[in-house]
């Protein structure tokens, strides 16, 4: 196998790789938005008692910290990733430094991802806060 080709091939395989690496990201953020979406409506639907909720809502914030750190794992890992892959590119038509070029004003989706993890951070204290305060 020639040189350019071997070298084309393991361009090819990393970028599958990154491609991969998103999908495994987003599916670990539907796995963690699912068990949050269960967790929060158990932790309103039950009238627990406030030791109880406390608890269920400690548990909640604990694994939404677990995801925000996913997140940021998976966001990391890409990003060198890409700069492997556009280091790679200087043998070839550098698509993707190009496509980074045009697209670098736009807010990385892992920051949207992010911001949904802190919702139900809030969520859950705000339970825990109106049970305290109000009562209810």
């Amino acid at each position: 196998m020639k040189k350019e080709n071997y070298k084309f091939e393991q361009y090819k395989m990393f970028v599958d790789s990154a491609g991969e690496n998103s999908e495994n990201r987003i599916k670990q953020s539907n796995f963690y938005l699912t068990i949050n979406l269960a967790f929060l409506s158990y932790t309103i639907a039950q009238g627990l008692d406030l030791p109880r909720l406390i608890i269920t809502a400690v548990i909640g914030v604990i694994i939404c910290i677990v995801w925000l750190l996913t997140i940021s794992n998976y966001a990391k890992r890409n990003g060198v990733k890409f700069d492997i892959i556009n280091e790679m590119e200087n043998d070839f038509n550098a698509l993707f430094s190009e496509e980074w070029k045009r697209v670098k004003y736009l807010t990385p989706l892992s920051m949207y991802e992010k911001a949904v993890a802190v919702i139900f951070i809030v969520a859950y204290v705000t339970t825990v806060l109106v049970r305290v305060f109000v009562g209810v």
